[in-house]
């Protein structure tokens, strides 16, 4: 395993794709919190989002699935749709311009 420094006290997420491509990973599957995902919008590097909706009614004080600086809202598009019984696996892109 190789250990890639992406920033000195949190990741700089441009830092982090490109340091990753250089290694020759130019894809980049993803997982973290809500602030996490917020840092990667800001810095404009999501392409894709997998979600997955779970049919259950949860209460809470549960914020978005992103967290951060206001942005503007962005346009995505639906590509695949999986269902396993009740719960279903969504891909959304993002438009290239």
């Amino acid at each position: 395993a190789e250990i890639v420094v992406c920033g000195s006290t949190t990741v700089d997420p441009v830092l982090m794709v490109s340091s990753l491509a250089h290694w020759g990973l130019p894809r980049i599957h993803c997982e973290g919190g809500p602030t996490f995902l917020g840092s990667l919008l800001t810095a404009e590097v999501v392409d894709e989002l997998c979600l997955t909706v779970s049919p259950l009614l949860v209460g809470g004080d549960s914020g978005r699935i992103a967290k951060g600086a206001v942005q503007a809202p962005r346009g995505m598009s639906l590509a695949g749709v999986l269902r396993s019984e009740s719960t279903l696996l969504l891909r959304y892109v993002r438009p290239r311009f």
